[in-house]
C-alpha cells in the first residue's frame, strides 16, 4: 500500500519566533522570509520508504494529482496497488476516481479528521523539520533562498528507515 498526501510551503512554515539570551538578538530582514509557495504531493510505502513527489507551485489541482498518479503507477509496472490518502475533494473528484480505475489503483480513504491513521503525517512532521532548519541555516548565513531547492534537499535528508517508521506507526494506530 502506497500512501498519499499533500503539504504545502508558504512563509508560514517557518517559526516567526525564537529564544534567545538576555539581551542578544538575532537579525534577519523579513524580506528575506518570503519564500514562494510550493506544494508537493509526496507517496510513501512501509516496504520502500520514499516512493515520489510531485512539487507545484500554490496547490495541487486534479491534473497534476493525475499526472503524479499515472506516474507512480508507471513505477509499479502499471500493476494493481492501493493508496491511502485523505478525504481532499481534489483525491476525490470524478476525473481522479475515474483515473484510480483506469490505473488499477485502489484507493482507500482514511476516516475523516484521523490524521493519526495516516503515517505520512508525521513523515511530512519530519519533512518541514528538514525544511525549516535548512531554510534557518540559509538566512542565517544570508545566501539567496530557493524554496524548490531547500524542499527537494529536505526530501532526500529524511532517511527511509525514518519514513517506514512513520508508516508503520500509523497502521499501528488503525490497530490500536
Amino acid at each position: 500500500m502506497v500512501f498519499l498526501d499533500e503539504a504545502v510551503f508558504t512563509f508560514n512554515t517557518m517559526n516567526t519566533k525564537a529564544w534567545f539570551l538576555p539581551y542578544d538578538s538575532v537579525k534577519v530582514r523579513d524580506t528575506d522570509t518570503r519564500i514562494k509557495t510550493q506544494a508537493v504531493v509526496v507517496a510513501v510505502s512501509e516496504d520502500k520508504g520514499f516512493e515520489g513527489y510531485l512539487l507545484h507551485p500554490k496547490s495541487i489541482s486534479a491534473p497534476q494529482f493525475i499526472d503524479f498518479l499515472k506516474s507512480l503507477s508507471a513505477m509499479y509496472d502499471e500493476k494493481p496497488f492501493a493508496v491511502f490518502l485523505d478525504n481532499l475533494a481534489v483525491h476525490k473528484t470524478k476525473e481522479v476516481m475515474e483515473t484510480y480505475e483506469r490505473l488499477n489503483i485502489k484507493p482507500i480513504f482514511n476516516v475523516p479528521y484521523s490524521p493519526q491513521f495516516n503515517g505520512i503525517e508525521s513523515y511530512f512532521s519530519l519533512l518541514k523539520g528538514e525544511y525549516k532548519k535548512r531554510l534557518m541555516q540559509k538566512l542565517l548565513k544570508g545566501n539567496k533562498l530557493n524554496t524548490v531547492d531547500l524542499i527537494k534537499t529536505s526530501i532526500n535528508q529524511v532517511a527511509d528507515e525514518k519514513t517506514r517508521r512513520c508508516i508503520r506507526n500509523g497502521i499501528e494506530a488503525v490497530h490500536a
